[in-house]
């Protein structure tokens, strides 16, 4: 139990933590339609709607416009139109879509909250657990719902549909880990950092997407603009913000807050919660060195290729 390697440590959390302000305990865990399972049924719903919203996207907008972009004016069943690129094209358009969207909803229902700032309001007035018994927003709960709903069929699209790349078992991996951790943590209400971790998450992948799309359509300058940011944005939030403020507070704040509050069982809920961050940390760990490998190959080759792909010349032709 991860509980047992950090209790040696309690003594200097409570020195550190001494002048925390005073927090009354808060209600009861609040739900977006009534219950939990309510909820639940509409991260389904999502889960359900989410493809089909793809499939009317890509007739209408990302297969046209990349046609246009890389193409110029011809019709898709020219010959010249290569049915793998568009394949690309049309994942990547509509994965960057749904993370800006994801980006930009999670700060809008998040900035102002004192949980954005700082990490001792992810736990401060829980005082009776599980499930913690604070009051989250309504376009938290929205949020947390839609991107439920998003991983669950993402899931299905890795296994079935999208392209298959040499990480194709570590992004399986990583689909389940982060759906499990919105369910699980959306059951306990470890809402507020859980919004947080898909934040930091979603961030990056904006960038990494954007640098996919300027490689199909043969702009390698903006291609490089973009994958610059993104390497920027990938080691700022998932190579230190995420292990050294996210996981440093799921792994040493509730002991103490659980303490203060005379909650006396946060087992296997600590452990279960924090493994999952730490297994996404690691998936973080082995892209990042995939991510050393593209600009190692940017600085002697002078070619962005994805790493992870199978045939990387498939692109360039």
């Amino acid at each position: 139990m991860l509980l047992r390697l950090v209790e040696p440590y309690l003594p200097i959390l409570a020195k550190k933590y001494a002048d925390d302000p005073v927090v009354p305990d808060e209600p009861d865990q609040t739900f977006l339609l009534g219950s939990r399972w309510a909820d639940y049924g509409l991260a389904l719903a999502f889960a359900i709607a989410f493809p089909i919203l793809r499939a009317i996207l890509k007739r209408a907008v990302f297969e046209p416009f990349g046609i246009r972009i890389i193409y110029g004016n011809v019709k898709k069943n020219d010959a010249k139109v290569d049915p793998e690129r568009m394949r690309k094209w049309n994942e990547s358009f509509w994965k960057l879509c749904c993370f800006s969207s994801f980006t930009t909803m999670a700060l809008l229902v998040s900035h102002t909250e004192k949980w954005f700032w700082d990490t001792r309001y992810y736990w401060l007035g829980c005082s009776h657990f599980p499930p913690c018994n604070m009051i989250v927003s309504k376009g938290v709960l929205l949020f947390y719902c839609i991107e439920t709903g998003f991983y669950l069929q993402s899931i299905h699209f890795l296994m079935f549909h999208e392209v298959r790349r040499k990480d194709w078992l570590e992004s399986m991996i990583h689909h389940i880990v982060t759906a499990g951790l919105l369910c699980y943590s959306y059951y306990v209400n470890f809402t507020r950092i859980g919004i947080m971790v898909m934040l930091i998450h979603d961030v990056s992948d904006i960038f990494l997407e954007l640098a996919k799309l300027c490689r199909y359509a043969k702009q390698q300058t903006g291609a490089l603009v973009a994958f610059g940011v993104f390497f920027v944005t990938w080691i700022l939030s998932r190579v230190m913000y995420f292990p050294l403020v996210i996981i440093r507070s799921g792994l040493t704040e509730p002991i103490h807050y659980a303490r203060v509050h005379g909650v006396t069982n946060i087992e296997p809920h600590f452990t279960l919660f924090n493994g999952m961050l730490i297994i996404l940390f690691l998936l973080h760990v082995y892209w990042t060195y995939l991510i050393f490998q593209v600009l190692l190959r940017q600085l002697f080759v002078g070619n962005t290729y994805d790493v992870r792909e199978d045939d990387p010349d498939a692109d360039d032709d």
